[in-house]
């Protein structure tokens, strides 16, 4: 059945609205004063590579001989790695080994199939990623080179888990803006997944064209594949010596304070003793006789009408106690002091001295007279 009207107005608006996207994310249009360079360097002689059964591409893959002591990086990209594979330039020698796969002429879907589909014969301890720069060409966008790229590093990572990447090496058939985009957009897809991305761009000037072979596209064998040797062994390194395990450091045990200065506290004069208390266990009978009765007897004194018993010990057995006597600490107190105190609780011991006691009076004794001499007295004082 033939599409009507109202379905060639959609695909109208959908191309309409897919080049409005384009042209707020599209390529940037390059300056008009760019001109596409050569380089000046030497590369050698390409050599004939099989093809892969996967992506049609020439590919190859290099896997050196283990060392116990040296630890395992698998370098993964396209045609910029194969003076490595074909060992026209040697790697930097040290405490890492390098391995290769190379498939010139791929993109980021390229290398996503190639790596899924690839038998490697010894597990890396690291995967370094170079970014594909032949998505400048096969992606339409920025936006559509960075989704393919951000697949093909989930199919790396689904694979081992230990992945580094780097830029990819800039061109001078391509105007800088554009390559920058990119580069930015690869950076930001490779940071959504928590992947370290290590920029290359500004290790090879643009203006140096002896970093490059005549094609402007590949570096030179005599100078530019060294600087980019240089950069994947520090990057290689340093991810590993990040990616190693510290080390976990036992925390010691904090030693006790120790002041600097210790006070002494010296005391001067005779030390008293004091009484002991009793035990908790025990009940205590206190009198007004000024002494503490720890026996266990009931005593009715007729000399001690107030008396208070504390008991100590709720159950009903049996309890030892003895006998405990505080001894008496002398006052002195004034005589004023004694009235007040003999007046409101008077002493049962009459040997309480106040010093306002009053004397009696003596009155002088008369000598006794008999009557008789009475009777004589008055006489002789008759007479006379």
């Amino acid at each position: 059945m033939p599409r009507g009207k109202s379905h060639r107005r959609s695909e109208a608006a959908k191309k309409r609205v897919e080049a409005v996207r384009l042209g707020r994310v599209g390529i940037p249009k390059a300056s008009s004063d760019f001109v596409p360079a050569c380089g000046t360097g030497s590369r050698h002689t390409v050599k004939t590579w099989p093809a892969s059964d996967v992506t049609n591409h020439c590919h190859k893959l290099v896997i050196p001989e283990g060392t116990p002591d040296k630890k395992f990086v698998l370098v993964i990209g396209a045609s910029h790695l194969r003076s490595f594979v074909d060992g026209v330039v040697e790697m930097t020698s040290g405490g890492i080994q390098f391995g290769f796969m190379s498939t010139p002429g791929a993109s980021a879907a390229d290398l996503r199939l190639e790596v899924l589909n690839a038998v490697i014969p010894r597990e890396p301890d690291a995967v370094c990623i170079i970014a594909p720069s032949n998505n400048l060409t096969a992606s339409r966008h920025p936006e559509e080179a960075g989704q393919e790229f951000e697949r093909y590093l989930l199919a790396v990572c689904s694979r081992w888990s230990k992945v580094f990447c780097t830029g990819f090496v800039p061109r001078l058939t391509e105007s800088s803006e554009k390559q920058t985009v990119f580069q930015q957009e690869f950076h930001r897809r490779s940071a959504k997944l928590g992947i370290p991305y290590y920029q290359v761009a500004d290790y090879f000037p643009l203006d140096d064209l002896d970093l490059w072979c005549p094609d402007g596209i590949h570096l030179s064998d005599n100078h530019g594949m060294h600087i980019l040797k240089q950069l994947i062994w520090m990057f290689a390194y340093e991810f590993m010596e990040l990616s190693a395990p510290k080390p976990l450091v036992q925390s010691q045990a904090t030693p006790p304070y120790k002041s600097r200065f210790v006070p002494r506290v010296v005391v001067k004069g005779v030390e008293r003793s004091r009484p002991s208390s009793p035990l908790p266990t025990e009940w205590t009978l206190v009198r007004s006789s000024r002494k503490r009765n720890l026996s266990g007897e009931s005593e009715c004194l007729s000399d001690s009408p107030k008396k208070r018993v504390v008991h100590h010990q709720r159950d009903h057995s049996p309890v030892t106690f003895s006998e405990c006597v505080i001894p008496s600490n002398p006052v002195c107190f004034s005589p004023a002091i004694l009235v007040a105190m003999e007046t409101v609780s008077p002493s049962a011991t009459p040997d309480v001295c106040t010093g306002t006691e009053t004397k009696p009076v003596e009155h002088p004794i008369k000598p006794v007279v008999s009557k008789s001499r009475r009777v004589r007295q008055k006489v002789c004082k008759s007479t006379s």
